[in-house]
C-alpha cells in the first residue's frame, strides 16, 4: 500500500466497518502513529530540539507551572 489512493481506500473501509475489535486495533495503531509523528516533528529542526530540551530542563529544575486546562482559553 504505497499510493495515497490506496491509503484512502483502506481508510474508507475501516471507517465503514462496525466490527468493534477491528476499530479498537485501528485506534491503537493510529494513536501510536500520531505520537511518533508528533515526536518526529518536535525533533525535526535544531530550533525545535533546542526548545524541547530547554523545556525539559526547566521541568527537571522544578520550574514547571501547573495550570487548569479550563483556564487556558480565558
Amino acid at each position: 500500500m504505497n499510493t495515497q489512493a490506496e491509503k484512502l481506500e483502506l481508510m474508507q473501509l475501516l471507517l465503514d466497518t462496525d466490527n468493534e475489535e477491528i476499530l479498537k486495533k485501528v485506534k491503537a495503531v493510529f494513536k501510536k502513529y500520531l505520537k511518533a509523528d508528533e515526536t518526529a516533528h518536535l525533533l525535526s529542526t535544531k530550533a525545535n530540539r533546542k526548545h524541547l530540551e530547554e523545556s525539559i530542563q526547566q521541568l527537571n529544575e522544578g520550574k514547571g507551572k501547573k495550570i487548569n486546562t479550563a483556564d487556558i482559553w480565558k
